[in-house]
């Protein structure tokens, strides 16, 4: 894998920046415009965010790992096909807690979604993946492994 692919997966601080800028004004006007630091949106107008992710080539497989924090395992959706792949996570929550004429509620939404192509093809049916502390591991084997580049030492005779 080129170093180009694996640059335009990292985040960016423009990313970041973009991140906070749509967090204020959904805080400051009670929604965001749809723009280019969205991933998609979904029928009840809320958003959802691209889940950041760092792509590997160990040679024998694609490591993707991408942050998915408050979404369980059970809430996960991947999908690989040839080269694509696809993670999509959605959990919400609402709490209501009364106390005499106090009424109390929380709510919280969490929605994730990021669609990568990859250089080569995998086996998609011999993908593992594993959520743990908010970020998912997803280790995919190439239909046709790279030939290892480590140096081999040859030995005198």
């Amino acid at each position: 894998m080129t170093n180009e692919i694996a640059a335009r997966e990292t985040p960016t601080e423009i990313d970041r920046l973009f991140d906070d800028l749509r967090t204020g004004f959904r805080d400051a006007f009670g929604f965001v415009p749809f723009g280019p630091w969205t991933a998609g949106e979904f029928k009840d107008g809320s958003y959802l965010r691209a889940a950041r992710t760092d792509v590997s080539d160990t040679g024998t497989a694609f490591r993707i790992v991408a942050e998915v924090p408050g979404i369980p395992k059970e809430k996960l959706d991947i999908r690989v096909r040839g080269t694509s792949v696809e993670i999509r996570g959605e959990n919400a929550e609402a709490t209501d807690a009364t106390t005499g004429q106090w009424v109390h509620r929380e709510r919280r939404y969490a929605g994730y979604y990021r669609a990568l192509e990859l250089p080569e093809p995998v086996l998609a049916d011999k993908a593992k993946a594993k959520v743990e502390h908010g970020l998912l591991e997803l280790e995919l084997p190439k239909q046709n492994p790279t030939p290892s580049n480590d140096p081999v030492r040859v030995t005198v005779e």
